[in-house]
């Protein structure tokens, strides 16, 4: 759809570090950047990003890239939208040709999600005015204004109201010339089993649940008091999942949050979409919340992006403790430790930062405990620390603890366990079927015949001169001056090494190769991923390190053919003495000495 001229000219203008690190937390590693991998969970920083060659790599789970693979994976983007997005980043006007050949090429799935965006755009736009409708807004207006939202902050996140009426919203998008099957599949409005549609949400405040870009991907409706429906429904309604919005995926709030919690690095995590709102206006600007529903696994991921550092927080009644135990085992699973702030019972974050004030909020997540200890301490009030309670209190504990994979982790929270309860710890182990691994045996070194060693060390050598063309392709002429891709015995290095001088030649005297489109071309996605690994890799090494480490590594190739003729020579010498030739001993003595002091030189 689009020439590589462009592509390449994105990929030039882009800063990897600057595009990822709006999403994820890096950290300069040498010449490149470091970071938790959003794509697996890791402690472990393994994700490595460099700006010189234009990629991303994960040493961890193997995900690399460029920048358009980074958006279509992170974002969830069609190639088209990535190279949009990334074009209008970089400053790079895009061929408009729209011709048949064009349109015939165009991404359909991208068409449809930009369609079900745009029908969702008009209709916060008309739950947005409906609202400020002197008349027609005014019982939302009045909730607003109870709860001390201030019209200021009503604006900057788009609340809107609903209409109490079956069909106000079916005609505005009609008015709009959106069709209604569109408009259905976005869940706005339904089919009404007589024929014809009624509108979703009715006689609601609305929240619209827009992505980290700005997209509207679904609404969130808030029933108010009032009206003319009998029947009321959930006190909270969600729209339903569609092509572009998943309940389980999408958190609230990220579009006003997102670079708050990135600088921060935590987030705070409330339940309610009012909870989200009344913190941003007392000015604490690092929340989500999981859209009114129970939170996921895709919530977490969601958030993990952009720190590992949450503080939960939930009301303090029994529904709020409830909570805070169905999160625990997500948590685990996902491998991170969140904390926990339970607020006094009756209140929720939006009334208590309203009474009490930011300050003392804020006091309050400083002294969040670990979750896993919040959940230890619930526990142990519920069953008490008598002898049956003991038994009653691992027993509820156990399962938690199995979960855990990571053994250090398991350690110390079976430690605290321990210590809490009163329990030998050998016997709680004994418990949870777990046994301490014995330290490992470091197995002896196996020897290698000399003509192993040597195969080995020729084979390291190869791979040691691909890897630094790759970390670093201005050595490719240094490197072919003194051999070529053929003298690579090693098939993956030769084929490698053809590749990045095949690319080297194309660029030209005075080019250099874009790293990111040459593994982008690789059809292999196994040697793809290889060479990025290699590329982002030799970011972290010494430039003349480096230096000294090709002209090694050339040598010791480049002597190969020498290396052997002293084989030969060595052979052809128990020869000529045993046929008693001295004339041909001395020749080749002559010939052995001149083969050494050459590769002794190299």
């Amino acid at each position: 759809m689009y020439d590589k001229s462009i592509l390449n000219e994105i990929r030039d203008r882009i800063s990897m570090s600057t595009l990822i690190g709006e999403r994820i937390p890096l950290k300069r590693a040498g010449r490149g950047f470091k970071g938790r991998c959003p794509f697996h969970n890791e402690k472990t920083p393994s994700f490595n990003v460099n700006d010189e060659k234009g990629i991303y790599h994960c040493f961890g789970c193997g995900e690399g890239g460029d920048a358009f693979q980074f958006l279509m994976k992170f974002d969830g983007l069609s190639f088209a939208e990535a190279v949009e997005a990334l074009a209008a980043k970089a400053g790079v006007t895009l061929p408009r040709d729209q011709g048949p050949a064009e349109r015939a090429a165009m991404d359909a799935q991208a068409l449809h999600r930009k369609q079900l965006l745009r029908v969702n755009q008009v209709a916060m736009e008309y739950f947005r005015a409906t609202l400020e409708d002197g008349r027609r807004g005014a019982a939302a207006r009045d909730y607003l204004a109870s709860r001390g939202i201030k019209d200021e902050i009503s604006k900057q996140h788009f609340l809107g109201y609903a209409e109490d009426s079956w069909e106000s919203l079916v005609r505005h998008l009609e008015s709009k010339g959106v069709p209604q099957k569109l408009a259905a599949e976005a869940g706005l409005i339904k089919v009404r089993q007589g024929g014809g549609h009624y509108d979703f949400f009715r006689h609601r405040l609305i929240f619209p649940i827009l992505s980290s870009r700005g997209e509207v991907l679904g609404f969130g409706g808030r029933q108010l008091a009032g009206g003319a429906e009998k029947e009321r429904g959930a006190k909270y309604l969600n729209s339903p999942d569609s092509p572009i919005y998943h309940k389980s995926n999408c958190v609230y709030g990220l579009d006003r949050s997102a670079q708050a919690i990135r600088s921060s690095d935590f987030v705070v995590l409330v339940e309610g979409y009012m909870d989200f709102i009344a913190l941003h206006q007392a000015g604490i600007e690092n929340v989500a919340a999981p859209l009114g529903t129970a939170l996921t696994e895709g919530h977490i991921e969601a958030l993990r992006r952009l720190t590992h550092n949450m503080v939960l927080v939930f009301d303090g009644d029994e529904a709020g403790q409830r909570a805070s135990m169905r999160a625990l085992p997500l948590y685990i699973d996902v491998g991170l430790a969140p904390r926990v702030v339970v607020l006094p019972v009756g209140d929720d974050p939006d009334t208590f930062v309203r009474r009490e004030g930011a300050l003392e909020f804020r006091r309050r997540l400083d002294r969040a405990k670990p979750l896993f200890e919040h959940f230890v301490e619930q526990t142990i009030v519920t069953t008490g620390l008598d002898s049956a309670g003991k038994v009653s209190a691992i027993s509820r504990i156990a399962p938690f603890l199995r979960r855990i994979s990571d053994p250090v982790e398991l350690s110390v929270l079976m430690q605290y366990v321990s210590r809490r309860i009163d329990v030998d710890e050998a016997s709680l182990s004994q418990m949870l079927g777990r046994e301490r691994n014995a330290p490992a045996q470091i197995s002896a070194v196996r020897r290698e015949k000399p003509e192993q060693a040597d195969a080995h060390a020729d084979r390291t050598a190869e791979r040691l001169l691909v890897a630094a063309m790759f970390a670093d392709p201005g050595i490719v002429p240094e490197v072919f001056a003194e051999i070529g891709p053929a003298s690579l015995s090693d098939e993956w290095c030769r084929t490698a090494a053809t590749l990045v001088w095949e690319a080297w030649q194309a660029a030209g005297t005075g080019g250099r190769v874009n790293l990111g489109a040459l593994i982008d071309s690789i059809e292999d996605e196994e040697l793809a991923t290889q060479l990025r690994a290699l590329a982002v890799k030799g970011a972290a090494q010494d430039e003349e390190e480096m230096r000294h480490l090709v002209k090694d590594c050339t040598a010791r190739i480049s002597s190969r053919p020498d290396v052997a003729r002293l084989d030969a020579i060595n052979h052809d010498i128990k020869l000529a003495e045993g046929e008693g030739d001295d004339e041909r001993i001395f020749a080749l003595l002559a010939e052995k000495r001149a083969l050494v002091e050459k590769v002794r030189t190299q």
